[in-house]
């Protein structure tokens, strides 16, 4: 097709506006989560609060590795990758909420939910304290999101001064008005270059900086007598895989919806399910990496921490995580099928995410509690209230905007990544 009916036809498929039907879904699934929340703070505020701060880690990582995914296509000149970085940026609109959630936890929840607020070691003060804790956490949070909005603003730019001549008088005045003045179109490319090339890394490295730091905070700061320092990246490194599983998810679901197979292939899933097989292997190449040391060390201030999460009543769950992480996705994903087909490449997106979730679980809540299995219905309430919030976010913008890189489409970039 010409350039232009290439726009056309993307503008075409444009909804525009959210659909309200899913809006409601939405709007429903956060009213089940406050609920859910609500009759745990009342049981147990100790629970509710470990389960508020286990689905806010879980959506923030969500939603930055969505935006680092994007970011490591372009640090790698992948040209196969436009529908994915983009599907990628768009989980960036959730960011805003993500933030309020942590400003909810360090506002209401740390008083009960961190031992150390109460009583702390000499030693460890001058990094367990109050006021550092805000500034560090606000500070990164703040710091990525002002980073992955330019980043995403660069990025939609040129696709939206190419689509503004052919979508709804509504869009065109929210198109023009995120353009601005069009400098021509080879200083915009050059400007865009610039900007990409700079944006990205910086993205990356303050992910990998703020997450690790929210992994010591608000998961191994509950037993601060336990420490190690592979904990971060064993943490950041689910969250990322997490965000890659979502975005395979959401390519397989708007090709169909939208009627995009000749933009979003089966070769891209083949690509980015390449991505995900690697980051489950990844994933179990970290948790070895930690667990073997303190293993042939046999240090009594070590052991205690993986003991209780290996021994009942938490061995099940432990072991449930490693096999829907690794397991399942390793011995299915090994053929070409399993990634190109997409219901298949969705079902292991799926069997990967929940695998996570119920890691948090296992990290967090048997140092709350561990003689006690805090994962039930409760919890899965208020993880639906999140998804509730992530899915009105990350709707909006898919609406907006268009899922799939149109610069890309236009000078024909595309393929695999062989």
């Amino acid at each position: 097709m010409s350039h232009e009916a290439v726009l056309r036809d993307i503008a075409g498929r444009l909804p525009g506006t959210p659909d309200p039907k899913k809006r409601r879904i939405f709007i429903a699934l956060m009213a089940i989560g406050l609920v859910a929340f609500g009759f745990l703070m009342v049981t147990n505020p100790l629970r509710a609060w470990g389960s508020w701060t286990i689905n806010t880690l879980y959506f923030l990582g969500i939603a930055e590795g969505g935006v680092v995914l994007a970011a490591a296509i372009r640090l790698a000149n992948g040209r196969w990758g436009g529908p994915i970085m983009r599907i990628g940026e768009s989980l960036s609109s959730y960011l805003p909420f993500g933030i309020a959630t942590m400003v909810v936890l360090l506002g209401a929840g740390i008083w009960t939910y961190l031992p150390w607020v109460h009583h702390v070691e000499p030693r460890q003060a001058p990094f367990l304290n109050v006021p550092f804790l805000y500034v560090r956490t606000l500070g990164g949070l703040l710091l990525f999101t002002w980073l992955a909005n330019k980043l995403v603003r660069q990025s939609l730019r040129r696709d939206l001064h190419e689509l503004a001549p052919h979508v709804s008088p509504q869009l065109k005045a929210i198109y023009e008005k995120a353009v601005g003045t069009w400098r021509g179109d080879a200083a915009e490319a050059a400007s865009y270059s610039h900007e990409a090339a700079h944006l990205a890394p910086q993205v990356a490295l303050t992910f990998v900086v703020t997450f690790t730091v929210l992994a010591w905070d608000f998961i191994m700061a509950l037993t601060p007598n336990w420490v190690s320092p592979l904990f971060g990246w064993f943490v950041y490194a689910a969250a990322f895989m997490c965000s890659v599983a979502v975005v395979a998810l959401l390519a397989t679901q708007l090709r169909a919806r939208r009627g995009l197979e000749a933009y979003i292939t089966t070769n891209m899933f083949w690509d980015i399910g390449k991505v995900l097989f690697a980051w489950c292997v990844f994933w179990a190449y970290l948790m070895w990496s930690q667990y073997l040391p303190i293993w042939y060390a046999n240090m009594s201030e070590e052991t205690w921490w993986v003991f209780l999460r290996f021994e009942n009543p938490w061995r099940p769950w432990a072991f449930a995580a490693f096999t829907l992480i690794f397991v399942i996705p390793f011995l299915g994903m090994l053929n070409k099928t399993s990634k190109t087909n997409p219901a298949l490449l969705g079902m292991f997106a799926c069997i990967a995410l929940v695998g996570v979730w119920i890691e948090r679980h296992v990290l967090v809540m048997p140092s709350l509690n561990p003689d006690q299995v805090w994962i039930g219905l409760p919890e899965v309430g208020v993880t639906l209230g999140f998804l509730g919030l992530f899915g009105f976010a990350v709707q909006g913008f898919l609406a907006k905007y268009p899922c799939i890189k149109v610069s890309d489409v236009l000078d024909g970039a595309g393929g695999h990544g062989h």
